[in-house]
């Protein structure tokens, strides 16, 4: 740098010099005010995406404790054992004597029934209708205990689903609370870290315009003292 650079014999006060530095500061004053407004914007942008992501999860995350207890409280499905509180004698017609018994007298009327073979023969009907009776009380019994088992695994089947799809809506609602709850912390992680860099951009570059200003205010005591030295 020349003489000519640092002062024109022209201009014997310095002012062409002063002037450039002022224009220099300016400009400087500029590039600040346009990395303020920068700082601003992407603060900005930052606030809006986090704001986003809570009112996108915050109402679900806020449910989590809310769906833990409901998880938590679910009793495991038990249906119990099967039981049937009936036996054959309830299946055993009222009327089955009887019919017996009109059988009976219908053999009676029919042949010798002081001999020791018609004895025998009645004996034998009898029990054999007493059999037959008992047969059909004893096979309505077992289909009724079956329909009635039956009936009670469907039941149980059904109740068994019915826990389990509530198991799984639980479970899923928890999740997805938790899975919110997770975009909500890591949002304002992120949130935080931008601001803090931020923080860091917007300090450096305020400390280099101080210094460069200082500097160009240095530089222009350093030409009036030069002058009047």
């Amino acid at each position: 740098m020349g003489f000519a650079d640092i002062f024109d014999p022209g201009d014997i006060f310095g002012t062409q010099q002063s002037a450039r530095i002022d224009r220099a500061n300016e400009a400087l004053k500029k590039a600040q005010d346009k990395a303020d407004a920068n700082s601003a914007a992407n603060r900005a942008l930052y606030g809006q995406y986090n704001q986003k992501v809570n009112d996108t999860y915050g109402d679900l995350a806020g449910r989590v404790n809310d769906y833990l207890q409901t998880f938590e409280d679910q009793a495991a499905y038990d249906p119990g054992q099967f039981s049937y509180d009936k036996d054959v004698n309830d299946y055993y017609s009222k009327f089955a004597n009887q019919r017996v018994n009109q059988a009976m007298n219908a053999l009676r009327e029919s042949g010798d029934m002081f001999s020791s073979d018609y004895q025998d023969a009645m004996a034998a009907k009898q029990q054999a209708l007493a059999s037959e009776e008992w047969d059909k009380a004893y096979e309505r019994y077992m289909q009724d205990r079956q329909q009635s088992a039956n009936e009670w695994q469907m039941n149980t089947n059904a109740g068994q689903q019915a826990y389990q799809n509530a198991y799984g809506k639980n479970k899923d609602l928890l999740s997805m609370s938790q899975g919110a709850q997770d975009n909500i912390v890591n949002a304002y992680g992120n949130y935080i870290n931008n601001m803090a860099n931020q923080n860091n951009v917007d300090t450096q570059n305020y400390a280099n315009y101080i210094q460069q200003v200082a500097a160009n205010k240095n530089s222009e005591k350093g030409l009036f003292g030069r002058i009047f030295g």
